[in-house]
């Protein structure tokens, strides 16, 4: 009779090992719970945008500004995420996933609290700054904790990745599900968007809670700035996997290279990851870019087309984020291993132009019709091109250069948001339903985008490059 031995435990003795395991072994934990509380920062980023969208008139008229000038200084929150963003690879490698989140969070729930008491226009800049930050940092470490949690070789990790779409519409349905009661509670109009801003600090918190003892810190991490028995300590918990130090040497090489490379923006644009970078950065641009004109200020545009009030505009923004824009995000990530991220963009934009043309020459025709055509731009919005730029982003890169990757991107993508946000209330004004002729160029250009080109992470072994990059980035 023979004896049952166990499996040999893995051996690590530089990065790749870890990058190797966590690949192959999804976390035990990696339930859609988990997936959602990773992505927690997206959404108070949804939530905060959303918010700020709604309160936009008013900010404008108790500081005595213009609604344009109101949204430039609203829009200041994604030029500081811009930078946050960029600066979110420096952030991990200095301090690790668990301290990462924790400083992100902690910013915008900072600037949050604060923004809700604030006294004048100035004083709102500021605050919208420092919460940009926190926002900036935080999106690259959810998704790439995301990728790590699932494996990026699961089948299971580009819809995952995804699922921040669904989450995002979620949580934009939570504000007009805030603002209503807080309406009907008999709170002054113009007062709403200061109680509903000081609800997401709130949330903010909560998701920094959660994270902490959900989330935890990164294995990929830990072995790359030399923590081995760390990483080794976090792969048999979060991942029920056995593993050993095989060489002190290699720990000790690990150490000393510890923070010794910066960046890795230059590498985005060599002649591997250039058509990537770019395909991930355009569609994550436009969508941003029409996903603020249209979905941001949807309660402005609905007040414009349907009759009811402020309770009416509110109630159908709800239905809308509910019924299409999270049913779209699920749809998208469960139809995403047939389609590719790349042909679901490019038809996802393509629903989106003929919609905006539609709206822009029947919006004045039927109110019902309106919302219809105002629903399909927010489903396939949100099944198409609205989570894919950043799941194309997570999944072309390797795990060492992943949040510079998504981070520029998402920094990238903030442009096409400010673009939304400020000019839309101004095309709007001036040109009322004929401005969704011109907002129909920007989903087109990202569906020619998709049609050049041809790149699709689903399926590529990036993380396989991990060990090459870190070469490059050590030079």
């Amino acid at each position: 009779m023979s004896d049952i031995t166990s499996p040999a435990p893995y051996t690590i003795g530089r990065p790749q090992d870890v990058i190797d395991i966590v690949n192959k072994n999804a976390a035990l934990n990696a339930n859609v719970g988990v997936i959602f509380i990773a992505l927690g920062g997206i959404l108070i980023d949804a939530y905060q945008a959303a918010m700020v969208g709604f309160g936009n008139k008013y900010i404008a008229a108790q500081f005595g500004i213009s609604p344009g000038l109101a949204a430039t200084v609203n829009a200041s929150v994604l030029v500081a995420a811009l930078i946050g963003g960029l600066l979110a690879n420096r952030v991990i490698n200095r301090f690790g996933q668990r301290y990462a989140f924790l400083i992100g969070m902690t910013l915008c729930t900072l600037g949050a609290a604060l923004v809700a008491v604030a006294p004048d226009i100035w004083w709102v800049l500021v605050c919208r700054v420092i919460m940009g930050f926190g926002l900036g940092i935080d999106f690259p470490l959810a998704t790439n904790a995301v990728a790590e949690l699932r494996g990026s070789t699961s089948k299971k990790t580009g819809s995952s990745v995804n699922l921040w779409q669904m989450a995002w519409y979620v949580s934009t349905t939570v504000v007009y599900l805030v603002l209503l009661p807080l309406l009907l509670s008999g709170i002054a109009e113009e007062q709403l968007w200061r109680y509903g801003i000081f609800i997401g600090a709130v949330f903010a918190v909560i998701i920094m809670i959660l994270r902490y003892f959900f989330i935890g810190e990164s294995a990929m991490w830990a072995a790359r700035v030399g923590r081995y028995e760390e990483a080794c300590h976090i792969l048999k918990k979060r991942y029920g996997v056995d593993a050993s130090v095989v060489s002190p040497s290699s720990v000790q090489s690990a150490e000393k290279q510890e923070h010794k490379f910066h960046g890795g923006y230059g590498i985005l644009f060599n002649s591997r990851y250039r058509r990537r970078t770019v395909l991930g950065c355009v569609v994550a641009t436009m969508q941003a870019w029409q996903y603020n004109a249209v979905g941001v200020y949807l309660p402005l545009t609905l007040a414009g087309i349907l009759s009811g009030g402020l309770a009416g505009a509110l109630s159908g923004s709800a239905v809308v984020n509910a019924l299409c824009g999270i049913s779209g995000g699920l749809i998208g990530s469960l139809i995403l291993q047939r389609f590719g991220t790349r042909l679901q963009s490019m038809y996802g934009f393509a629903f989106v132009t003929l919609a905006l043309l539609a709206l822009g020459a029947l919006a004045t025709t039927n109110p019902w019709l309106s919302l219809g055509l105002l629903g399909a731009i927010i489903f396939f919005h949100s099944a198409g091109p609205g989570g894919l730029g950043m799941t194309i982003a997570t999944l072309s890169y390797p795990p060492v250069i992943r949040p510079t990757g998504v981070g520029f991107a998402r920094a990238i993508m903030r442009t096409g948001a400010i673009a939304g946000l400020i000019f839309w209330p101004m095309l709007w004004g001036a040109l009322k339903t004929d401005a969704f002729f011109w907002l129909a160029i920007v989903p087109f250009l990202g569906f020619i985008t998709c049609v050049l080109i041809k790149w699709e992470p689903l399926g590529a072994n990036v993380d396989a490059e991990d060990a090459q990059v870190l070469t490059e980035l050590e030079k």
